[in-house]
């Protein structure tokens, strides 16, 4: 292995910065034209070594340490490759490292090695390191930043994290407080008001951390430097205009001190550069960037208690609201069905008794959790873009009602979001199938009443209710029928949850008890065991969730426009009362 030893000689001669890849690719350069199977343990050793990927934060595909693989590949059958793997490290290859650690001049080297055997012996021997393999990582790792070792200043602050997480981890206090020159000494080195990764780092590693002996003379300049550079980033020149996501970066670090310093003076003060900055942003943005830019505000004014700043953003929010719905586009997407076809799902779906065809339409309408789950998975495959970023939802004035996380941070709200998808999509099937049924069975608000009132959850004294707004949805009298029957869509599920045992009440603020809202009731585990999982989510996707359909609360507050009654709602509304309507009460009670 001479031509191994010379590459790596060479990287420890060197006295301009390096990166780990540049070190991997060099090694591999050594066999890049020849074959040779299986490659040496050492050759192997190094090229591993360095294509590991750091402060590895994906927990299905790691191993439960700081090390990680620097891809994982499906492989479309239920198992994944992944490279470099923890499983070709041997006790050898550990062995291996340990003594690079001891023998390596360049740091970068010398605190990979030791990091890496530190991290993968308990996991790949059953046994811990020796400790003096942290105590080379915790020093090399300081070298690196304090000799300008390596090319990225960004993975320099990551390196120094790892160091003092490592240091604290032993216990060692000489070491800890030399982490903590270091981060102080590199910050003062790279910080540039134009990006804000380089600085601020001091802070969040080393202030409120409880483990660090920070004096006062180091927090008053972590603090004084902040201040000074919000002062810089925040005031507008004739060459630049404000970057408000800089000064959010020193304002909210600065926020967050005042506000555990008991100093709310200038907490205020500098959240109100904060808030400043982005409105000064928001007069050229477009609408719907703006409306995000404030929430973030909003948010932050909340979070700090400022409730008068943050109402003063909400009126900025609503008066921006239809602004945004024009910014949007909109997209369409057509299928065609024959009417062949169309006859016979219909003829398929109203085969049978009338009892029999309603059950299946209640079934066949009820979307499934773990097929939406799939078909999320399967979509993010040929679409991974559009499930890395968040969603948002906004009414039909444009205000922002809810968000929807990435499909990794959000699973949950993902299935509401594409159940609620699916459901627009097989709105025209609903519709047909209910309008087959009524022709077929020739039926009338009395027979469904009849149908209904086969469930004992429906309140006898509510039963002329429920007619007059059956009548309305038989003759297309969507904004009647949909202001009667929801309300008695939640006095079913309430007597759903009293016939089970639940209570429907909960503390009112002024004393005594008020009745719990809709998505209480719908989130108590009777209901889930009386109606199943899928139909319970599907009731709270359609009345009472705010990612989604939300006709409960949308209908009753007032907030859905005229245009919105339509079939599309009552279909949904009546179909739910078919739901509740297969709740039967069990006479034998063995």
């Amino acid at each position: 292995m001479t031509e191994l030893s010379t590459v790596l000689s060479n990287f420890d001669k060197l006295t301009t910065p390096i990166t780990e890849n540049s070190v991997s690719s060099a090694v591999r350069e050594i066999h890049k034209d020849t074959d040779i199977s299986p490659p040496p343990t050492e050759w192997l050793a190094e090229v591993m070594a360095f294509e590991f990927a750091e402060n590895y934060t994906n927990k299905e595909t790691g191993w439960g340490t700081y090390f990680g693989p620097m891809w994982v590949l499906n492989d479309g059958d239920g198992t994944a490759s992944e490279s470099p793997s923890i499983k070709r490290v041997s006790s050898e290859i550990l062995n291996y490292w340990e003594g690079r650690a001891k023998v390596a001049q360049n740091p970068v080297l010398r605190a990979r090695y030791a990091d890496l055997v530190w991290d993968f012996s308990k996991h790949v021997t059953g046994r811990g390191a020796h400790i003096d393999n942290a105590r080379i990582a915790i020093d090399s790792l300081v070298a690196i930043a304090t000799n300008n070792a390596h090319k990225r200043e960004v993975d320099v602050i990551k390196k120094l994290e790892r160091a003092l997480s490592l240091a604290i981890s032993i216990n060692d206090a000489d070491r800890i407080n030399n982490v903590k020159g270091a981060i102080l000494q590199y910050e003062d080195q790279v910080a540039q008001g134009d990006k804000p990764g380089l600085w601020g780092f001091s802070y969040d590693l080393l202030v409120g951390n409880k483990k660090v002996a920070l004096s006062r003379k180091e927090l008053d300049k972590i603090i004084s430097d902040l201040e000074q550079r919000l002062q810089r980033i925040s005031s507008k020149s004739e060459s630049s205009s404000v970057d408000p996501w800089a000064v959010e970066a020193a304002a909210l670090r600065l926020s967050s001190h005042y506000r555990t310093a008991n100093q709310p003076d200038d907490m205020r003060r500098v959240l109100l550069l904060h808030g400043k900055a982005f409105e000064e942003v928001s007069k050229s943005g477009s609408p719907l960037l703006v409306s995000s830019w404030l929430q973030r505000v909003h948010h932050v004014y909340l979070e700090y208690g400022l409730k008068n700043e943050a109402e003063e953003i909400a009126v900025k929010l609503r008066e921006i609201g239809p602004k945004t719905n024009e910014d949007m586009k909109s997209i369409s997407h057509t299928m065609e069905i024959s009417k062949e076809e169309m006859t016979k799902y219909l003829d398929a779906m109203t085969d049978g008794s009338l009892h029999t065809v309603l059950a299946r339409l209640v079934f066949r309408f009820v979307p499934q959790k773990s097929k939406i789950e799939a078909q999320l998975y399967d979509l993010s495959k040929n679409a991974p873009l559009t499930f890395l970023i968040p969603k948002q939802i906004q009414d039909s004035k444009g205000r922002p009602v809810a968000t929807i996380g990435s499909l990794e941070e959000d699973l949950d709200g993902n299935i509401v979001h594409q159940m609620s998808q699916n459901m627009d999509l097989s709105a025209m099937f609903l519709n047909e199938v209910l309008k087959t049924v009524i022709a077929k069975f020739q039926l009338t608000p009395d027979i469904l009443l009849d149908y209904l009132y086969g469930s004992p959850v429906f309140s006898e004294e509510k039963k002329a209710i429920i007619k007059n707004g059956l009548s309305a949805y038989f003759v297309n009298d969507h904004l009647l029928a949909s202001h009667l029957l929801i309300p008695q869509i939640e006095d079913a599920v309430r007597n759903l949850v009293e016939m089970t045992g639940g209570s429907v009440l909960k503390p009112s603020r002024g004393g005594g008890f008020q009745l719990k809202t809709l998505d209480d009731l719908l989130r108590d585990e009777r209901i889930a065991k009386v109606l199943g999982e899928d139909a319970t989510l599907y009731l709270r996707v359609l009345l009472t969730d705010q990612r989604s359909w939300n006709l409960r609360n949308d209908i009753c507050h007032g907030i859905l426009p005229f245009e919105s009654f339509n079939p599309i709602i009552s279909d949904r509304i009546v179909h739910a009362l078919l739901c509740l309507a297969l709740v039967k009460k069990r006479e034998d009670k063995q």
